[in-house]
């Protein structure tokens, strides 16, 4: 069944402001390994970071790519789509397009279980949104399937959410419940706090 959600309950900004200043790997180890990411997903610029609520995308057939091309229009400000790939890398599942209009409508970021197309343009030409993805490739099919929108994914072995929020750098990325967010950055500060006392003490 097909469901599109076109707006759900994102996160106090003050709590995504929090987590966006931690660590992407202490964050990681309080969260556990099921909230991180498959290691594979990559930013393709490695400068590249991202924090916000993930607005998800499910294509009904991974390699299809029309709701990458219908999400952009619900966006807000600050999401990041997280696209539902299924792992798939031999044929790209995103594209151009998609991420200029994602941007235009001040995307945060892209997380792609898949691989995205001109991924070499998109890095030198910046169009303004970071891209972690799996792999890339320079070709892909048609656009044609429906899916859905601000569903439950499975992206990088990971259940995401709408509304969860995504922190991510070239250490990986972190898939952080809102009700727990506040807990993991108390303890991520606290880890932090503590390398930097024994760093002082050597």
């Amino acid at each position: 069944m097909h469901e599109i959600i076109t707006d759900f309950d994102r996160p106090d900004s003050a709590l995504i402001g929090k987590v966006a200043k931690q660590h992407v790997g202490v964050a990681g180890f309080e969260a556990g390994p099921r909230q991180v990411m498959h290691p594979d997903i990559k930013p393709l610029d490695p400068t590249w970071r991202i924090c916000g609520p993930a607005f998800t995308v499910r294509p009904e057939f991974w390699d299809d790519r029309l709701m990458g091309e219908l999400a952009p229009k619900y966006v807000k400000p600050g999401d990041v789509l997280v696209v539902d790939a299924g792992g798939h890398t031999e044929i790209a599942a995103w594209g151009m397009s998609m991420t200029i209009a994602s941007a235009l409508a001040g995307a945060a970021g892209i997380v792609i279980d898949g691989s995205c197309m001109n991924s070499a343009l998109l890095a030198r030409e910046r169009p303004q949104v970071p891209l972690f993805v799996r792999g890339v490739s320079a070709t892909a099919k048609g656009s044609e399937q429906p899916g859905s929108l601000n569903v439950p994914v499975i992206c990088g072995g990971v259940i995401v959410n709408p509304g969860d929020i995504i922190l991510a750098d070239s250490d990986g990325v972190v898939v952080l419940k809102p009700a727990m967010a506040e807990k993991i950055v108390a303890a991520a500060e606290a880890h932090d706090n503590r390398s930097r006392t024994a760093n002082i003490n050597k």
